[in-house]
């Protein structure tokens, strides 16, 4: 018997069931829909079809560009969203309910079947390490060393945490990495005497954390989770096996180098001020009270120890597939005896939202490459690419992953629609010179870079973080901390297509 019929029977016709709380109608969400459904509408029945395309095409445009601004707009859940794109995709026809097989012989896969449960199980892995990173003191040891190396010189210090924030960045979730490093710089400033809108080293510390911890997610696959996201888009749709140990040595280099710089600019684009011996002390003696490595620490770092060995020994013995090593080494951190974390912590650490939205991801990508949506695009906007530089078509591939983000301020949606853009281009530019010009990897890396690093806006959940602690505001935001991203992008142009030759060759 539920509370509130015990509650009518013992008090008889006194009893009164609570008040239901007041819903209140939530204007923005609701012309969000509306607007999602004209874009729908209008791709599903108005927009002129372009010569040599479907009309499946238009829909697969229009359900996209729907989920974009129900995404952007937080109008209802990101997993009802794309609960909506699996119920859209079969039904305008952009995927078959089940697999076909025409008359040709082509196979076509189903839509469910294209939302491979591969890179979401990877995902748990992702996070499992996370959780049970943050479960530990040793983000807080990462801090304490950078803390020590600085001293009072303000400048090292926003270097230290940039880099030190990159490199716990590197396997744990940037939210994490970004929260904790933040919270230990601002608690620096406070114990400073730094004052809200004043303190320049609280700006300072602010775009340099952010940036850092965006920046530190690209450097291992398990950094982020749209890194493995797009290293199995482009096996998919290109051929091409990203190795873990090719990401690693392709991206590692490119974070550490960029968070430095990020650090460095930052630190001298800010006034900072001098940080007092009294205030280091306070905060140096909240970090120095965990006391010596404890065994739950050691058993973790000998259980990622080996997990990440035998993913890099993947390179060279296929048969040790990097993601069979994530599936059971994910079980392996609930083994009794072993317990890494607890299931609460397990669950508290898992965005379920991004996990769905990648699967959505998925399809949605599939259908625009599928339907030749993508290709048409980039047949009509960049004809003749095939007779530009190579340094030209990567650069214009990273500027439009970087705008991309600009506009999409979530990383999966903003990857659904860049991979199959670059993959189209590099495939045309490929074919029109008959040889390998641009070698596909490069795709895989600027999807994760570009698609998962912008700090041009504060509005990337990363960057929120620090953001809403309130100690910079707007302006100074928008007019200094594009750098980052751009001195990123520079380095993406002339790193990536050298290392991606040697480390993934095709």
């Amino acid at each position: 018997m539920s509370i509130n019929a015990e509650a009518i029977e013992q008090s008889g016709e006194n009893a009164t069931l609570p008040a239901e709380p007041k819903e209140r109608f939530n204007t923005k969400s609701f012309v969000a829909m509306i607007i999602a459904a004209v874009v729908f509408l209008f791709f599903q029945f108005v927009c002129p079809v372009p010569e040599g395309l479907e009309r499946t095409a238009m829909s697969a445009i229009g359900i996209l560009l729907a989920c974009i601004v129900l995404w952007i707009a937080e109008a209802m859940p990101f997993i009802v969203t794309v609960v909506l794109i699996f119920f859209l995709i079969p039904v305008t026809g952009v995927l078959p309910y089940a697999t076909m097989t025409l008359d040709s012989g082509k196979v076509i896969q189903s839509v469910f079947n294209q939302s491979s449960l591969l890179v979401p199980i990877y995902c748990l892995f992702v996070f499992t390490v996370s959780g049970a990173v943050m479960s530990t003191p040793i983000p807080y040891r990462v801090a304490n060393f950078a803390l020590k190396w600085a001293g009072t010189n303000s400048r090292k210090l926003i270097i230290g945490f940039s880099m030190a924030t990159a490199v716990l960045s590197m396997f744990v979730s940037d939210l994490a990495a970004s929260a904790i490093f933040i919270g230990i710089g601002i608690s620096i400033v406070e114990a400073n005497g730094g004052v809200k809108g004043k303190s320049n080293l609280a700006k300072a510390l602010t775009i340099a954390v952010g940036a850092a911890a965006a920046i530190g997610g690209i450097g291992t696959p398990i950094g982020n989770s749209l890194n493995i996201l797009c290293m199995t888009m482009v096996e998919q749709y290109m051929g091409v096996r990203v190795t873990f140990l090719a990401w690693c040595v392709t991206n590692i280099p490119l974070a550490l180098v960029t968070a430095f710089l990020s650090g460095l600019y930052v630190s001298k684009v800010f006034k900072v001020e001098d940080i007092s011996p009294e205030a280091l002390t306070v905060v140096e003696r909240k970090l120095q009270n965990f006391g010596k490595m404890t065994p739950r620490e050691i058993k973790l770092i000998v259980w990622f120890v080996i997990a990440f060995g035998l993913m890099i020994m993947s390179t060279w013995f296929p048969a040790i597939n990097s993601m069979l090593v994530a599936f059971a080494f994910c079980v392996i951190a609930f083994i009794p005896g072993v317990s890494l974390l607890t299931k609460k912590q397990f669950y508290d650490n898992i965005p379920w939202e991004i996990i769905m939205m990648i699967i959505g991801v998925q399809a949605l990508a599939t259908g625009l490459v599928g339907t030749g949506a993508a290709n048409w695009f980039v047949n009509t906007t960049f004809a003749g690419a095939e007779a530009w530089p190579a340094i030209l078509i990567v650069f214009m591939m990273c500027v439009i992953t970087m705008i991309l983000h600009i506009a999409i301020p979530v990383g999966p949606p903003t990857v659904s629609v860049a991979v199959p853009l670059m993959v189209a281009l590099v495939t045309a530019v490929n074919a029109g010179a008959g040889a390998t010009v641009i070698n596909p990897a490069v795709i895989a890396c600027i999807g994760g870079i570009l698609g998962g690093v912008t700090t041009w806006l504060p509005i990337d959940s990363i960057m929120m973080i620090c953001y809403e602690k309130g100690w910079v505001n707007m302006k100074e935001w928008v007019t200094r901390a594009w750098v980052p991203t751009v001195i990123l992008l520079i380095l993406t142009v002339i790193w990536t297509p050298f290392i991606c030759g040697i480390v993934v060759p095709v």
